[in-house]
């Protein structure tokens, strides 16, 4: 018990109440309909509770900044209130409008985390004391989890011990309700308890943690200048031979700035003082980072030129200027450390709402994208969607199945429907009929293009829900490997009934059902028979029935995947499911 209450400083957590009393009602709210929630009162997949979820969260933040920003002096207790309130009616307009209202969370609440880092400090703030604020802040927050986590993992440990022992029926919600107090009461107040009601601090005070000057020193400097040295040899592979960079090199580089700049925040007060390798990262990071930064807006450039813009893109667009803006301003002069995280705090600010943010720009662009798409290729005519009398590329059927599994991802199907001939009353279809409709079958993200040596087939029919009337099983095999003349072999144990084994060769895939009776379907076959049809994409489910006895199986593929060598077809990879039934 003296170790919770060294841990847990029960007297700070009520002087704690009272400095933020907005978060900490936001935190006992949140709690409450947790607790709900564990006992089935209400449901998270409840909109309008996943909403006020949302808001509670993003004002436990927001309250919590601002009273920090009064407390600093920044503006007076009048405009601060003015503001907060502003602020706070902001966050439910964002949660109350539009079907993707959590997607804008997605970029505000990180950037209310970033302001915390500067919250104090928009006015004045040396670079000592802005980094021991933070260093007093985050490690406040590390040892709060800690706490919640002695607290109700032992709580619970002792919960579960007596009913072991003295055979005392527990309720399961006990347990649910425990770890919602401790991570939505206990955690956020005790953390809230850290923050320092002074934001001024001698250099007496700002002492680095220990062990900081040896993660620092030999393992986050050297990582950074291997990982720089693995990205300029590849900036100069890309100038020797022309290629153009991959799809992934923009988060390669997003992974080593960001890195970079973790450290350069981490190891401020050591930067006089540390290692020769951790001095030479102080000199040389950020003008190193400037050719890194040109890259990674030539990566982004292609992605965006080639797909149109995403959420994603848009984000990496976001860390290219930041990263831009980091690198010219220590590069020609010296940025207060305060400036990194306000940065990108701006930024995400921008990018959560509005026009210019991130929802919106990437909609629009896929939907010009789609627009672009299907008027070239004669689908979009006069405003309507029609069958087109030409053939469609394979890469422009794939990237009009693409954008419309973008647009149901995010509920925006109905913006198509000026483009369709619909009765009322009738919703607009899901992609793979809408892409009938347009003349072809859908086609798979993850598709390949017809090659004259291998073949990709996917089932075009593919039903989010199986029929197993008449089927007393169905068993997945999610990968098989049969490339090089690999055999698949699968075992399922189904309790109650007994063993289940499926073995591949020569063409057939025999399945051993309990009842003894073994069912074979000739995949070989059915590969050779859609093989005269394309080796794009099968127009119809890859489906092989079998009967043996009292025992009926079906075999039901989602991909077949392989190649033709002199002559003769090899099938390396299937996914597929098997049903079974009859008297096992």
């Amino acid at each position: 018990m003296s170790l919770l209450k060294k841990l847990i400083p029960f007297d700070d957590l009520k002087d704690t109440a009272m400095r933020f009393p907005v978060p900490v009602v936001c935190a006992l709210a949140l709690f409450v309909i947790a607790v709900l929630a564990i006992h089935e009162i209400v449901g998270f997949d409840d909109e309008i509770i996943g909403r006020v979820v949302v808001v509670l969260s993003t004002w436990y933040f927001w309250f919590g900044i601002m009273r920090l920003v009064g407390e600093s002096g920044t503006l007076d207790k009048i405009k601060c209130l003015a503001l907060a309130v502003v602020g706070g009616g902001g966050i439910v307009a964002l949660a109350a409008i539009g079907s993707l209202w959590w997607m804008h969370f997605w970029y505000l609440i990180p950037a209310l985390l970033l302001l915390i880092m500067f919250a104090p400090y928009l006015k004045g703030g040396d670079d000592r004391s802005v980094w021991f604020f933070n260093r007093k802040v985050w490690f406040g927050v590390a040892v709060s989890y800690v706490a919640l986590l002695l607290f109700s993992g032992g709580l619970c440990m002792a919960l579960w011990a007596v009913h072991e022992l003295f055979n005392v029926k527990i309720p399961d919600e006990l347990y649910g309700d425990i770890w919602a107090f401790a991570c939505l009461v206990l955690g956020p107040l005790y953390a809230l308890s850290w923050i320092p009601k002074v934001f001024q601090f001698s250099e007496e005070d700002c002492h680095d943690p220990p062990g900081l000057k040896f993660i620092v020193n030999w393992i986050s400097a050297p990582m950074v200048f291997i990982y720089l040295l693995i990205l300029y040899a590849y900036f100069i592979k890309i100038l020797v031979t022309g290629e153009v960079p991959n799809g992934h090199l923009a988060y390669m580089i997003s992974g080593f700035a960001g890195a970079g700049i973790v450290t350069y925040l981490a190891a401020f007060p050591l930067r006089e003082e540390g290692s020769p390798q951790l001095k030479l990262f102080y000199r040389v990071f950020f003008p190193a980072l400037l050719v890194p930064v040109l890259f990674h807006f030539y990566a982004i450039w292609e992605r965006v030129n080639a797909y149109g813009v995403t959420e994603q893109r848009y984000m990496l667009g976001v860390s290219a200027i930041w990263f831009a803006f980091l690198a010219i301003g220590n590069t020609f002069w010296k940025l207060p450390i305060k400036v990194v995280p306000m940065a990108l705090g701006a930024l995400m600010i921008l990018a959560s709402f509005g026009p210019w943010g991130a929802v919106s720009v990437s909609f629009n662009s896929q939907f010009s994208r789609l627009e672009r798409l299907l008027t070239a290729n004669d689908i979009l005519m006069d405003g309507r969607i029609v069958k087109p009398e030409k053939e469609i590329a394979f890469e422009d059927r794939q990237s009009i199945s693409s954008v419309l599994d973008y647009l149901r991802n995010r509920e925006e199907l109905d913006r198509l429907k000026p483009w369709l001939s619909l009765k009322e009353n009738e919703s607009v279809p899901y992609p793979r009929e809408m892409t009938k409709q347009m003349g072809f079958e859908y086609i798979s993200h993850y598709a390949s293009a017809v090659q004259d040596d291998y073949f990709n087939f996917y089932n075009n029919n593919q039903k989010e829900i199986t029929d197993i009337r008449g089927f007393d099983y169905i068993l997945y095999v999610n990968y098989g490997n049969l490339s090089a003349n690999k055999e698949l072999k699968k075992e399922w144990e189904i309790e109650g009934a007994g063993t289940v084994e499926a073995e591949y060769y020569d063409g057939v895939l025999w399945v051993m059902a309990p009842s003894g009776n073994t069912l074979g379907f000739d995949v070989m076959a059915m590969v050779e028979e859609e093989l005269k049809t394309g080796r794009e994409n099968n127009q119809r489910e890859m489906v092989i029935e079998d009967n043996v006895l009292n025992t009926r199986g079906r075999l039901v593929f989602n991909s077949i995947n392989g190649e033709i060598k002199d002559g003769k077809t090899q099938i390396n990879s299937v996914s597929f499911k098997v049903l079974i039934g009859g008297r096992l």
